[in-house]
């Protein structure tokens, strides 16, 4: 399934090994979706910063790292392998989310990220 992607806040991303990252997917059938990624050192630190003994977050999905290419692949993957539906929410349809810009359909949207995965 083709996907687009949009960070709701700009892409900041100082170290792809240590952060987190707010995403909409935006599906060929014009559903957009919301979810934050987090690497695995970005949890550890926020865990030993605030003196947790757990972490969670809606709509998370842990990942290697937070590199353009890096967040393509995880996303493909996770829509190859049939978990995206369970691990991020809809939020709405291109239409109403991209109003503000005219967006009304997937062909319309502008990804952020412009990688071409090859298999």
């Amino acid at each position: 399934m083709k996907f687009k992607v949009r960070f709701p806040a700009p892409y900041q991303v100082i170290d792809v090994y240590d952060d987190n990252l707010d995403v909409n997917i935006i599906l060929e059938n014009d559903e957009v979706y919301f979810g934050t990624l987090f690497t695995l050192t970005n949890i550890d630190k926020l865990m030993e910063k605030n003196r947790e003994i757990y972490f969670w977050s809606t709509d998370m999905l842990i990942v290697k790292e937070l590199s353009y290419q890096g967040i393509h692949a995880a996303l493909q993957a996770i829509l190859n392998e049939g978990y995206f539906f369970s691990v991020f929410s809809k939020i709405g349809v291109v239409k109403d989310i991209y109003s503000h810009l005219e967006w009304k359909h997937f062909s319309d949207v502008v990804s952020e990220i412009k990688v071409q995965i090859i298999k």
